[in-house]
């Protein structure tokens, strides 16, 4: 369970009433959009309290409804998770500090707790190294330790640290500095951070705030692993390239000052291993001015990346939206991106991208779209593109989509209205338009002249001083004359609704016109997704929907990439090419099975060969509204026969 969850319900408990989502988002320092797919996240985890539930209430907050007897098991629980928690990090630092082998007893004794707990928190242990590469060894008589490569070690002991501090600050002051104490010098840390800030000055361009803390905690380990002794290595012909470039006299600078200050002797090796991190740092494009235009400027410093920013804005917006292919800021945004990732991959410096999961379900569609081009990318570049880049390309289309939505839709209207019109709402209006500057306020209307302001200016949401008759039609927010902060959250909260606001009965036409009865299969007896993928394929392939080789090309990119969406459902799918007339398969499984790592009882097997650029899009929204409908869900998984699913749709 995430810090960030135990922290929201932390809050939830302590507040005993409605807590607002804007309240919520300042506190834990991340959008409300976070803090609400995160309260999605915990409305299931909270199923296993029966008599515990999160209430929302529009323009109020959300507030934990229960008995008080399941809040108190739910706080002790939590502080047994914390406990849980802490002990295995300890226990982590602990082995990723030492070389030497060290004994489960030891271990038991430091953490004062059992060998029978160690060994159960070694198995977290064992899974959190996988992905470095790195391997948990037992030796007889001697004990444990952590074996692999130096390069996977440092890779490790950064994603450690960087779990330590906290990036919602973006910045390593004295109190992120003692949390990670115990696993680097903090003034080494502080020394190598005010280095790194004045290097920027000279590259080409700057870096975001969470590189130059992300860089400045490689060079420290780097310098912590040198003191005890273990180096980089690295071949005499990529070392020979690097000292080609710019940054790797950047790093041999830096290098010089770390040995003058901190007495060590830096070998060209981790120079060029410095140089690679500096390649690799994720670059702030918001603020890099070109005057001469994107394409001149990109020639000069990453030719390569701006051609496949060009292919990948061309290939979708042939997908998605051809107003793509005009979107200057996007093939900016990308180019830059793109050349820190080449950076990356090329050099082994793998990234982790805490978003993931998220972007995959919201964005659903975009991502499926930049997942199919990156089988043509990955020939170009002769390079595997991990799906935690993806998803951080994912980000830029998507930012692009939603500068188009806003630019189609304009800016919301607000309609301030008060007793007479005038007086204090010129301060209610003063207040709200420096509150709210992506927002217009259309005017100022008295009661008497409600009606007739609403029919002229037709504002999407009222803002009054006083109580407004009910049926207004129009939302609105009671305020004081003096706009207070918990009111401005309260308007913040409305807006947000109304961004994002549905019908309040999802439609799932779509879906339904490619659903035959013939194609819904109620409890199935499948343990993995494999024989799940491979049963529904065939029985597309058997009702002339697919080729034969169509359940094999869905199992083959299930292992590039889950599918799972949310909520116990998933959408696997197949090539394109393979498909005679698009359709979906639907299994509901007998008991949810494992799926990538989550849980998944109803499948959604795909055979989408839709040309409709926008029907293809309404596919995928309705597939991602339909995993958030928790009550069509709970009708879907009731059902008693194939009829009775089909006819829930």
């Amino acid at each position: 369970m995430i810090a960030r969850y135990k922290r929201i319900i932390k809050a939830l408990l302590d507040a005993n009433d409605y807590v607002s989502v804007t309240s919520l988002a300042d506190d834990l320092h991340c959008s409300e959009k976070t803090v609400r797919n995160d309260l999605k996240v915990l409305d299931q985890w909270l199923k296993r309290y029966p008599t515990l539930t999160i209430e929302r209430k529009p323009s109020v907050g959300v507030c934990l409804k229960g008995d008080d007897e399941a809040k108190e098991k739910l706080l002790r629980d939590l502080l047994h998770i914390s406990d849980e928690e802490e002990r295995q990090l300890q226990l982590l630092k602990r082995l990723l500090m030492t070389g030497k082998p060290i004994t489960m007893q030891q271990l038991a004794d430091e953490l004062y707790t059992s060998k029978s707990t160690i060994h159960q928190d070694l198995e977290h242990i064992d899974r959190w190294l996988r992905p470095f590469h790195l391997q948990l060894v037992r030796k007889p008589n001697l004990g444990l330790r952590v074996e692999g490569e130096e390069k996977n070690w440092r890779m490790a002991l950064a994603k450690l640290v960087e779990g330590l501090v906290d990036h919602a600050y973006y910045m390593l002051n004295e109190q992120q500095l003692n949390m990670v104490a115990d696993v680097l010098q903090p003034y080494e840390l502080a020394f190598i951070e005010k280095e790194v800030q004045e290097m920027e000055a000279v590259l080409p361009f700057p870096l975001t705030d969470e590189a130059k803390i992300s860089l400045a905690i490689h060079i420290a380990i780097a310098v912590k692993r040198i003191k005890q002794g273990c180096r980089i290595q690295m071949n005499a012909t990529q070392l020979h390239e690097l000292k080609k470039k710019k940054e790797y006299e950047l790093a041999k600078q830096l290098a010089q000052k770390i040995e003058v200050w901190l007495a060590i002797k830096i070998p060209d090796a981790e120079v060029g291993y410095m140089a690679l991190h500096l390649l690799g740092a994720r670059i702030r494009y918001d603020q890099v001015h070109i005057k001469d235009g994107v394409e001149p400027f990109f020639r000069e410093i990453d030719e390569e990346a701006l051609r496949l920013a060009r292919l990948l804005i061309e290939y979708m917006s042939n997908h998605i939206d051809d107003r793509l292919l005009n979107d200057q800021e996007l093939l900016f945004g990308l180019t830059i991106h793109l050349h820190s990732t080449l950076n990356r991959l090329r050099n082994g410096l793998a990234i982790t991208n805490p978003m993931l999961w998220e972007i995959k379900r919201m964005y659903r569609y975009a991502f499926e779209m930049v997942l199919s081009f990156m089988e043509q990318m990955e020939k170009d570049i002769q390079l595997t593109i991990p799906e935690d880049e993806i998803a951080y390309i994912v980000l830029h289309i998507q930012a692009a989509l939603e500068r188009m939505h806003h630019r189609k839709h304009g800016r919301k209207k607000v309609l301030i209205v008060c007793t007479t019109g005038s007086g204090t709402s010129r301060f209610v209006e003063a207040k709200f338009a420096a509150a709210f500057p992506e927002v217009d306020v259309v005017g100022i209307a008295s009661i008497s002249q409600l009606y007739k302001a609403m029919e002229e200016k037709k504002p999407d949401l009222l803002v009054s001083t006083v109580p407004l008759p009910s049926h207004t039609n129009v939302p609105t927010v009671i305020v004081s004359p003096l706009l207070r902060e918990h009111e401005l959250e309260m308007v913040k909260d409305q807006l947000f609704h109304l961004r994002v606001k549905q019908k309040e009965k999802p439609s799932y036409r779509t879906i339904k016109a490619l659903v035959d009865e013939q194609l819904i299969f109620l409890d199935l007896p499948f343990k993995t997704r494999e024989h799940v993928i491979t049963y529904l394929g065939g029985q597309l392939y058997e009702q002339g929907y697919v080729d034969q080789l169509y359940k094999q090309s869905a199992n083959e990119r299930e292992s590039i990439s889950s599918t799972y969406i949310g909520n116990e459902m998933a959408i696997p799918h197949g090539e394109v090419r393979l498909i005679h007339q698009s359709a979906i398969a639907i299994g509901r499984l007998q008991t949810p099975i494992d799926w990538g790592g989550e849980r998944v009882r109803l499948v959604f097997m795909m055979a989408n060969g839709i040309q409709d650029k926008e029907r293809v899009k309404q596919l995928f929204q309705e597939l991602v509204a339909l995993s958030e409908d928790e009550e069509l869900l709970k009708q879907l998984k009731q059902a008693k026969t194939t009829s009775e699913f089909y006819q829930c749709l």
